[in-house]
């Protein structure tokens, strides 16, 4: 550092350099894996009361100014109350986020997540929906109101209602269930398409890159990450995308294989859509929660029970 006439601490371009550098080597060194780790426990932070709200100073940000290094790519909601840095309790330069109305995929938000992905080399790709998106809802109205919206808005609702499952949505009765469903569905079928993508799949099978969907729930905080796609075999014609194992933290997986024609409960099938939720998760150790708990204390208790 240097000592500036006025008395504060100045710095060179060259330490900039030097620190982006850093930055750079830092990144090279996180595996896919440790960052969704690392995405876990930063959402845990934040419910739980605990978030860093990390901050970089004038120097981080100067190094920052040479090149990104987003370990993280998401495609998120436009709404209001979610903010994803905030929700992961991530800085500057953490994320490349992609935030629209109903977290999908156009020209637009597709492109930007193919340039994370191929010249940012970013570990993990998220598509995260959220509770009570206002998006899914309408895009669940009948098509004659939907075309009373402005025409993009409208057609941006009708791209939405297409990948809903409606006549499936129908069996679902509780109100906050098929509010849940619905956005899953849509996220699911954001996370199929991204895997259509043959270099997203690449790096997927090169272990570069894992792909996640995740739902949001405003009234807890809490982040599921109900989908993780980790594994695409190359003898597939198509995409064929399997999860083994489950990261510590995720709630729920999935196995399932892209096709053009889904079909449900399939397995062993060449084709279709095999979906199996199965719920996975132990509650962390004592000594590992986001805050030590203090003797009396129900922080872990709870901590634990939430995400049971």
């Amino acid at each position: 550092m240097v000592n500036m006439a006025g008395g504060w601490q100045g710095f060179s371009m060259e330490d900039s350099r030097q620190r982006n550098m850093e930055m750079q080597e830092n990144f090279k060194e996180l595996s896919p894996a440790e960052v969704l780790v690392k995405l876990q426990r930063g959402n845990a932070r934040f419910w739980t009361g605990c978030a860093s709200r990390p901050e970089a100073s004038a120097f981080e940000r100067r190094a920052m100014i040479m090149q990104q290094f987003p370990s993280t790519a998401i495609l998120g909601c436009s709404d209001s109350r979610v903010p994803v840095e905030v929700v992961f309790d991530q800085g500057l330069g953490d994320m490349f986020v992609v935030r629209v109305a109903g977290n999908s995929l156009d020209t637009s938000t597709t492109a930007s997540l193919q340039y994370a992905v191929k010249h940012l080399s970013v570990k993990v790709l998220m598509v995260m929906g959220h509770e009570g998106c206002g998006a899914i809802k309408a895009a669940g109205l009948p098509i004659a109101q939907i075309e009373q919206e402005p025409q993009e808005l409208a057609n941006a609702l009708k791209m939405l209602k297409r990948g809903l499952d409606e006549q499936r949505l129908k069996n679902v009765h509780d109100a906050r269930a098929y509010d849940r469903e619905a956005v899953i569905t849509n996220v699911r079928r954001q996370v199929e398409g991204l895997c259509r993508d043959a270099a997203i799949m690449k790096k997927v099978q090169n272990e570069e890159l894992i792909v996640v969907g995740c739902f949001y729930e405003i009234s807890s905080g809490i982040v599921d990450f109900f989908m993780e796609v980790t594994e695409a075999p190359t003898a597939a014609a198509e995409p064929h995308l399997v999860m083994k194992g489950v990261h510590s933290g995720v709630q729920s997986r999935m196995e399932y294989h892209v096709d053009q024609t889904p079909k449900a409960d399939c397995e062993g099938s060449e084709q279709g859509v095999i979906f199996k939720r199965q719920v996975s998760f132990t509650p962390p150790a004592q000594e590992s929660a986001p805050v030590k708990p203090s003797e009396g204390d129900g922080i872990h208790m709870r901590y634990a029970m939430a995400l049971a």
